[in-house]
């Protein structure tokens, strides 16, 4: 049984698999682990390092990549079935548990792209197995030590973490001397953080953050740069959050089956009162953590809630072993993919690419490229460093340009450039450090230097040209050369005095609406999408360009 659950989840996975780079953290992610450089906060090294062997594979780098999280998640869903078995001795209740955690959608949708979250997923689920087999030292320090090894893939791992520690304290009582050594495991895994500043200091192509100390790299572990969205939230938004994890764990669940798994956490109460403890601090700490962080791509968050809840609901279906008849069972288990599909499959999906190849294809030689948006800047960093494409661009994340690691990272990119705008970039970066280094500083004079830092970056390329994708308003933008035009071309807009640029070529730009839009973040790339073609159309028609104008029109009727 349990190898047909295997196969059932790896089938699901590869048959709904991302061809390619997608959107948010992916083509950072993939051209760190190729790279073995440093991500994003908290810098995941444990990832980056399994990952970067992966693609050193034969076959397309972020293909493996994409490949590798459907592997960890199957793994895991082999690890969930183990613990069912254990639990219940039944093989269809065990099966339909694995099933229903592959391809609940939180899981199924971080298994078909490169995402630090599947291997999360499966330290949760093999730390919650070991600890129904705890019954000697060394599952002991095995688990201590998994569980610092876990935090060093992603931060969410510690509302397992905590509780762990706590009930193996509390329920196993482990001496003194056991404890300590214990704890000397748990230090052991957390060590790998210190990758994060080996690699700085070795000269990592991309480095987040700049870790080459231990105060920078305390703070890229804690995310001091992304603080200000954490548990700053008003009362209404908490409660709003709230509400939407509630509903994500209620849809993963088919809604009808979070009854039974509320009913295995009744069941844990009367008869197995420290694992209800444990499991409802570990399900409690998760969403206290989850409902007070703002950010797009919040839903990875509630793994663990997921695998708390899957636990309960082996309990559950346990209490209705009489019902847990092949009949009844496989009809569900086969349903649950079915029913999930639509909302989690990226197959055939290439658009995370293409979009952002899109923005920077036709661009002129040696053009600079300035972007807020971070699902066009993303895929580019994977297109440069792994792929080899378009290097002869200047192309800069403004936002980044808030933080002094990214100054660095453009120095080593654009020696030539940097070198030529290096007066501009060292006024601002003095008052930049002052910001960084939490010390008194002008929000002006840190405004006003960093405008003119962008002004200087606009007339270093203002012969080869400047093009800038700016979704939404922007005054920091906006400022810099405010007499200049900003004209539509494709997907971006190139600054311009006197002269108009050149005609964009629709007929040459590859980019498609995918099969399946599932996604809120791909609509909103979709709306950028249309909203541009529709301002190249009114431009081109200004300008008296009606062929070119008609094919932007036909191409805005695909989307």
């Amino acid at each position: 049984m349990l190898v047909c659950v295997l196969v059932f989840a790896f089938g699901g996975y590869f048959y709904s698999l991302c061809p390619d780079v997608y959107l948010i953290d992916s083509g950072e992610l993939a051209a760190v682990s190729y790279t073995l450089g440093v991500a994003h906060p908290t810098g995941y090294p444990l990832y980056t390092l399994i990952s970067y062997f992966f693609t050193r594979l034969p076959g397309e780098p972020i293909r493996n990549l994409n490949l590798l999280s459907a592997i960890f998640s199957v793994v895991a869903t082999a690890v969930v079935f183990l613990t069912a078995y254990k639990i219940t001795k039944n093989q269809w209740t065990s099966a339909l548990s694995a099933a229903l955690f592959a391809f609940s959608p939180t899981i199924w949708r971080t298994s078909v792209t490169n995402e630090v979250y599947p291997l999360t997923g499966l330290f949760t689920v093999t730390v919650i197995y070991l600890l129904h087999r705890c019954n000697n030292n060394r599952i002991f320090y095995l688990i201590m030590y998994l569980t610092g090894l876990a935090l060093t893939n992603h931060v969410i791992f510690f509302s397992l973490a905590l509780p762990v520690i706590v009930y193996m304290v509390l329920v196993h009582k482990p001496k003194p001397s056991m404890f300590l050594t214990g704890l000397i495991f748990l230090l052991m895994g957390l060590s790998l953080y210190f990758y994060v500043m080996a690699r700085t200091i070795g000269g990592a192509e991309v480095a987040w953050g700049n870790a080459y100390n231990l105060q920078r790299l305390f703070w890229h572990l804690t995310g001091k740069q992304y603080q200000v969205w954490m548990f700053t939230l008003s009362p209404g938004e908490i409660v709003g959050n709230l509400v939407k994890g509630l509903h994500f764990l209620a849809r993963d669940f088919l809604y009808v089956l979070i009854i039974p798994a509320i009913l295995g956490f009744w069941v844990l109460y009367r008869q197995k009162k420290e694992i209800f403890w444990l499991l409802l601090a570990a399900l409690v700490a998760n969403l206290l953590y989850t409902i007070n962080y703002s950010i797009p791509d919040i839903e990875s968050y509630y793994i663990p809630s997921v695998a708390v809840l899957v636990i309960a609901l082996v309990h559950g279906l346990h209490a209705l072993r009489r019902y847990m008849k092949p009949v009844i069972v496989l009809p569900i288990a086969l349903a649950i993919p079915v029913i999930n599909y639509s909302h989690c499959t990226l197959r055939d999906n290439s658009f995370g690419m293409d979009f952002s190849r899109s923005h920077v294809e036709q661009l002129p030689d040696s053009s600079l490229f300035i972007t807020t948006h971070w699902d066009v800047y993303s895929p580019l960093v994977y297109l440069r460093e792994v792929k080899g494409w378009r290097t002869d661009l200047t192309v800069i994340d403004k936002e980044l340009l808030r933080r002094t690691w990214y100054i660095k990272y453009l120095k080593r990119e654009y020696p030539e450039f940097y070198h030529r705008v290096r007066s501009s970039i060292d006024a601002y970066l003095g008052e930049l450090y002052k910001f960084e280094y939490d010390r008194p500083y002008t929000a002006f004079v840190i405004q006003s230097r960093f405008v003119r830092m962008l002004e200087r970056f606009v007339e270093t390329r203002l012969e080869a040209g400047v093009f800038m994708a700016t979704p939404w308003p922007d005054r920091d933008l906006d400022a810099v050369k405010p007499g200049y035009r900003r004209v539509p071309f494709g997907l971006v807009h190139g600054i311009s005095s006197d002269e108009t640029p050149a005609v964009y070529d629709f007929s040459n730009l590859d980019l498609k609406k995918p099969p399946t839009v599932n996604d809120n973040r791909l609509k909103v790339n979709l709306d950028i999408v249309r909203t541009m073609l529709v301002n190249n159309i009114n431009y081109l028609v200004a300008m008296g360009e009606k062929k070119e104008a008609e094919k932007a029109r036909r191409l805005l009727k695909s989307f």
